[in-house]
């Protein structure tokens, strides 16, 4: 937990991100509750997420740097937060 890792997001939808990590290929999800300090609203046609006060976007293919948060191995769930 805490680490940090270079990705790619790989999907977006209206509750979050996926992020594909560089080195690994393993993928888990940045989700929009877990990204502090604004509110994220999806654009479907766009395939991105729009921060309302800081115009801030993410969007398929970005590259970002996450940071591990969460490890479920019975249900395979990996979550980060933006580092």
């Amino acid at each position: 937990m805490g680490e940090e890792f270079d990705g790619i997001i790989s999907g977006v939808t209206s509750f979050g991100f996926f992020v594909k990590l560089a080195e690994s290929l393993a993928e888990g999800l940045v989700h929009v509750r877990d990204i502090d300090g604004d509110y994220f609203t999806y654009e479907e046609k766009n395939y991105r997420l729009r921060g309302e006060r800081s115009g801030k976007v993410y969007r398929l293919g970005d590259k970002v740097r996450v940071k591990l948060i969460r490890v479920n191995p019975e249900k395979s769930n990996v979550d980060f937060t933006i580092a």
